[in-house]
């Protein structure tokens, strides 16, 4: 159990309330024992007093009923073999020697007895108001908190044990798998109440998320529409230098189109339904061509042939953004691509960032000046990557750029 756990806390809590309980009671019997005792002590040593002055003549038996008046249920036994039986049964707890006779406290059968021997004589008395349930009582007291101490923290784990259900559809969240987020409230109190509200914010979300879908994928749909009726007519034209361009920008929106599509994905948490195994120079390849860059502004340097562990569509659109960022915002128009076993690093000449690597990082950010703007691209970049068990990270050495895709879940591997 963690012992920063809330769980942990009242099981410690409660532990120390049953010792410290048991302790308080043990303490309790022994002080009650030691005070009965002298109690005991103080009554027969008068009782015993009495009675041999009695029988030595000191006292008349109306001066004796008077002494003892407090105490007189003390029962005489007569019986020839039960007074055997005890003194030969019985446990001695005490004994004093007095002129011409002897004393002694008897215990036997939760019983006691005040044994007053005079010249030779037994006189066996029982304690009729000895109390045998005392330490009963007080064992009983013990054992009643006890087994409440136990049924208070039964009944708060179960109270509190929501919350770990809870906990477990809040991962969920964390992981963006809302469609999986179930209502745990179980009853009326505060935890169940916020369960409630936290799966009703989850509902909430689900429809944003649903109406945001639907809103983008509707205007994709009504883009391409245009997009490819242009490419048709483009057909239609003959070959000329407006038709090549036009030809470029329609592919270049559709293009774009397809990329929004794939960011859609990564934010609604819908990606990597085809996570497969591909060549590393086949995503670079497609890379490119999407970026609609040429070897001219790219230089590729890999040792070994890799494959990589992606979904090709989002981790292509990845690099791709890596490539228009460093031709973009390089100083000599070029982008340098190094493969190594555990990591992918993008190179270009040109200023450090003015900010660190999280500012770029979040969405819709932009440097001091437009040139060191990379805008929407890393938001995009990172969010692909986190999702792939990459890192996204950034050093500045001699005038270059470093970008690197790191590795954190053996997703490189080697041919």
């Amino acid at each position: 159990m963690n012992k920063s756990s809330i769980f942990y806390t009242i099981t410690f809590i409660f532990i120390f309330a049953g010792v410290s309980v048991i302790l308080g009671f043990l303490w309790l019997i022994e002080y009650d024992q030691q005070n009965y005792t002298r109690e005991l002590n103080t009554k027969y040593s008068l009782i015993a007093n009495a009675r041999l002055l009695y029988f030595a003549g000191v006292i008349n038996e109306k001066e004796f009923e008077e002494q003892t008046k407090n105490y007189n249920k003390m029962q005489q036994v007569v019986w020839p073999k039960e007074i055997r039986k005890i003194l030969f049964s019985g446990d001695i707890l005490a004994r004093v020697e007095v002129n011409n006779g002897l004393i002694e406290i008897i215990s036997y059968d939760n019983q006691v007895y005040l044994n007053i021997i005079y010249d030779g004589k037994i006189n066996l008395y029982k304690d009729q108001d000895y109390q045998t349930y005392r330490y009963f009582i007080i064992k009983a007291i013990a054992v009643a908190v006890i087994c409440i101490l136990i049924l208070l923290y039964i009944f708060i784990f179960k109270k509190l044990k929501p919350l770990k259900a809870l906990k477990k559809q809040i991962d969920k969240f964390a992981e963006g798998r809302l469609s999986d987020i179930e209502d745990v409230s179980t009853g009326a109190d505060e935890i169940s109440q916020v369960s409630k509200a936290f799966y009703q914010a989850i509902l909430q979300i689900r429809k944003l998320n649903q109406s945001r879908q639907f809103f983008l994928r509707n205007i994709m749909h009504e883009l391409k529409t245009p997009i490819t009726k242009g490419l048709i007519t483009l057909e239609m034209l003959e070959d000329n230098k407006y038709k090549e361009r036009l030809d470029n920008i329609f592919n270049r929106l559709e293009i774009l189109i397809n990329e929004f599509a794939a960011i859609e994905q990564v934010t609604s948490g819908a990606a990597f339904i085809n996570r497969k195994k591909y060549n590393i120079l086949d995503v670079l390849d497609e890379a490119k061509e999407i970026a609609m860059r040429d070897d001219s502004n790219i230089r590729i340097f890999m040792g070994e042939s890799f494959f990589v562990n992606v979904d090709f569509k989002l981790f292509t659109t990845a690099i791709k953004n890596m490539i228009d960022n460093g031709i973009k915002h390089s100083q000599d128009g070029f982008v340098e691509i190094c493969i190594k076993d555990n990591y992918i690093c993008f190179k270009n000449c040109g200023p450090e960032l003015n900010n660190t690597l999280e500012y770029y990082t979040q969405a819709f950010t932009q440097g001091t000046k437009q040139k060191s703007s990379f805008g929407l691209g890393l938001y995009i970049v990172n969010t692909i990557l986190g999702a792939h068990d990459m890192k996204l990270d950034y050093d500045y050495k001699d005038g270059v750029n470093h970008f690197y895709f790191i590795d954190l879940n053996n997703i490189m591997i080697k041919e």
